[in-house]
């Protein structure tokens, strides 16, 4: 994870406008890392490293509120966001932990939670599906998806 040091800091030097905040702003990853290294299997480090980087950047943004951006005119010849490669990277590393955790729920919750959300199916007729009631269904699609928010917020999602 070292190997990408360099390019951290300069991304995060980009970000805030100061070396020095940067260098802190990278310590403040690799700490995070370290806390959930040994608890998760990161599949992609670098995408990952990348992910905390912009989420310090921005809650510092937020709690500070003094950090101005400067709107350059290469900026509007800039592809979008969510094509950038660190975010494509970002993304497909987001849908392999959301995968993961899915598999982790039990059958039926699983079930419950993809017919709803997926598939689009009412809660009634989900209770039809797997013969059971309808309150039966809210609770595997509440405890579901209590599991998955916390799983993702343990992961930095």
């Amino acid at each position: 994870m070292l190997r990408y040091y360099n390019e951290l800091l300069y991304f995060a030097q980009k970000q805030v406008g100061d070396k020095e905040k940067a260098k802190d702003i990278i310590q403040e990853t690799y700490s995070k890392v370290l806390e959930i290294k040994d608890k998760y299997e990161i599949s992609n480090e670098r995408a990952y490293l990348y992910k905390i980087v912009k989420n310090i950047v921005i809650k510092e943004a937020l709690e500070n509120q003094k950090i101005e951006s400067t709107e350059y005119e290469e900026n509007s010849h800039i592809s979008p966001t969510y094509e950038q490669p660190e975010e494509v990277l970002i993304i497909e590393d987001q849908e392999k932990i959301f995968m993961q955790i899915l598999e982790e729920l039990s059958p039926r919750a699983k079930q419950a939670f993809i017919l709803f959300t997926i598939d689009g199916y009412s809660r009634k007729e989900i209770a039809e599906i797997l013969n059971i009631t309808s309150n039966a269904v809210e609770k595997l699609i509440k405890r579901a998806t209590i599991k998955i928010e916390e799983e993702l917020a343990k992961r930095g999602f």
